[in-house]
């Protein structure tokens, strides 16, 4: 004959368990009749708003950056090949580098134009200068 203990394990994982649920719908009701924190004193906004570029990198199906030695006119040819694509030029600046800014977008503009490409243009502000050509289908084309 076998001879067995008083209790198994399944005894004990079972009272344990329902201590957890003891535990944890206590924690809940106590949170529950707990009254809420007071608002946090609000920020000014341009404190918390963290710099976030409008137009976000990659959403596009086709990204071009203008450099030495690359044809926008060619990359244009070969990737802008649906009527329903829109066509952005994004121009990021520095804060102290509008100006800047500026003369590249025009620049990259006169030449989106010289390409054939009916484009919209965002210029905004960034951490560091850069310029891309974004061919996907959001916006109109």
């Amino acid at each position: 004959m076998i001879a067995r203990l008083g209790s198994g394990w399944q005894t004990i994982t079972a009272d344990l368990a329902l201590i957890l649920f003891l535990v944890t719908a206590q924690a809940s009701i106590a949170d529950a009749e707990r009254p809420s924190a007071p608002p946090a004193p609000s920020v000014a906004k341009s404190e918390t708003k963290p710099l976030v570029p409008h137009a976000v990198e990659g959403s596009g199906t086709a990204v071009f950056r203008p450099g030495t030695g690359l044809d926008l006119a060619a990359w244009l040819a070969e990737t802008h090949t649906d009527d329903r694509q829109s066509v952005t030029a994004i121009v990021r600046f520095p804060a102290d580098g509008r100006a800047a800014a500026l003369d590249r977008a025009e620049t990259l503009m006169t030449a989106l134009d010289a390409a054939g490409a009916r484009a919209r243009l965002v210029v905004e502000p960034a951490r560091e200068a850069e310029s891309l050509v974004v061919i996907g289908f959001e916006g109109a084309p």
